[in-house]
């Protein structure tokens, strides 16, 4: 059984999302994700541990809780969020990012093609696929857009070079 996190900072909690919320998701928005519900729990707790790696904004409620959610000194649309706010975005976030890895899963990157960097025709059609690098030995993503990025834009800090007006 998932256990979910509810804004109170469980210390033993595998997720923001269940899995009926991400088969609904997955009937919302056209995503992939596997039928039976222990491996949709299994991505669950995959994207869980994979968003605990991101750089957010604040600092966790709690020491010992087991997610990276719920966070205090979120700052948000020049507001300080409550300690125990748990944004709509990180659950969706987190179903984007299961249906991704799902997606990396079920497409192995030795299969995937590159851009076209050659097409001929004359009679018949010539198509040429440009070699997609994994020198790193990490899946590369399985489409150009990450729906899961998107959702947590606002709550990632910045990181890197920034222009700044004078």
């Amino acid at each position: 059984m998932l256990i979910i996190e509810d804004g109170t900072g469980k210390t033993n909690a595998e997720s923001y999302a269940s899995a009926a919320d991400l088969v609904m998701y997955a009937v919302k928005f056209g995503v992939t994700i596997p039928a039976d519900e222990p491996a949709q729990e299994a991505l669950l707790r995959r994207s869980a541990l994979t968003m605990d790696g991101m750089i957010w904004k604040g600092r966790k409620m709690d020491s010992d809780q087991a997610l990276a959610w719920p966070r205090r000194g979120v700052e948000l649309d020049c507001q300080i969020k409550p300690d125990n706010y748990l944004p709509a975005r990180i659950q969706y976030g987190q179903m984007a990012l299961a249906a991704e890895i799902h997606t990396d899963d079920i497409d192995p990157v030795e299969k995937r093609k590159g851009a076209i960097t050659l097409e001929r025709v004359e009679g018949t059609v010539t198509r040429e696929y440009a070699t997609i690098s994994n020198t790193s030995g990490r899946l590369l993503p399985a489409a150009p857009d990450r729906p899961s990025a998107t959702q947590f834009a606002d709550y990632l800090q910045k990181q890197g070079l920034f222009a700044v007006r004078a």
